[in-house]
């Protein structure tokens, strides 16, 4: 017996597919939005997601590991070896979210069948700022902005003078320093054959993209995507020592 919509019937359901599909993309967006940067530090600091752009290899990469909901809601909510619990600074249905994203991408198991229709993010880092000479760089930050920008490298990196080194080493004075010296870290022998100086061009084009301007860095972050993010983060860190300089 062959089964024949009205046409009412069929109009509703193309419209719930329709509206599932809307949502779905929102979730998506909403996930990878909370894996790069509502979490602080973000997620993508110590993880590969290849849906997200992350290339961090301090944790497992998660594209391998293919975690359950169960398992990133547990690391993300109480923290697991060295990653800290996001409890308190992200909201429950954020961190709900994010597991339920993080399993969708990955083909792991426990996630809500049809949440997520997800296409991987072609978004590339901008080089808008990659011509321009030092000054013009500078000028064009903000270092209140990139204050901000600047707490997810946090988790990497401190800014204090004579601060210790983390799992990079400490950036005050960074700007316009000799590449690769600061004492006490110890860096790849990509980064210490780049040689010259932290010019504001060079740590734009760093900061872009870390493995494209440095093939062999292991700097682990997958770079600033937004354009503006570039010149504010050097004119943050270069206002640090900004007294200094004037001395």
């Amino acid at each position: 017996m062959t089964t024949r919509l009205t046409p009412r019937l069929g109009g509703a359901l193309f419209v719930a597919l329709i509206g599932s599909a809307a949502t779905a993309e929102g979730h998506s967006d909403a996930g990878r939005e909370i894996f790069n940067d509502t979490a602080q530090p973000p997620c993508a600091i110590c993880h590969t997601l290849k849906d997200a752009g992350a290339e961090g290899e301090i944790g497992p990469n998660l594209d391998d590991f293919k975690p359950t909901v169960d398992q990133v809601l547990a690391a993300v909510t109480s923290g697991i070896g060295i990653m800290p619990a996001f409890s308190e600074t992200l909201t429950k249905d954020e961190i709900e979210t994010v597991s339920q994203y993080v399993v969708a991408v990955t083909g792991g198991s426990g996630a809500e069948t049809g949440t997520y229709a997800l296409a991987p993010s072609s978004e590339d880092a901008s080089v808008a700022y990659l011509d321009l000479p030092g000054a013009a760089i500078l000028a064009q930050g903000d270092p209140v902005a990139g204050e901000k920008v600047f707490r997810k490298c946090k988790a990497c990196h401190t800014i204090d003078q004579g601060g210790a080194n983390r799992v990079g080493p400490n950036l005050y004075g960074i700007v316009d320093a000799t590449v690769a010296s600061v004492d006490g870290f110890r860096y790849s022998d990509a980064l210490t054959g780049y040689g010259g100086a932290w010019t504001p061009d060079r740590l734009a084009a760093f900061l872009a993209n870390p493995r494209k301007a440095v093939p062999g860095t292991k700097m682990s972050f997958a770079g600033l995507r937004k354009e503006q993010d570039q010149p504010d983060v050097i004119a943050y860190l270069d206002s640090l020592d900004a007294t200094a300089k004037a001395d």
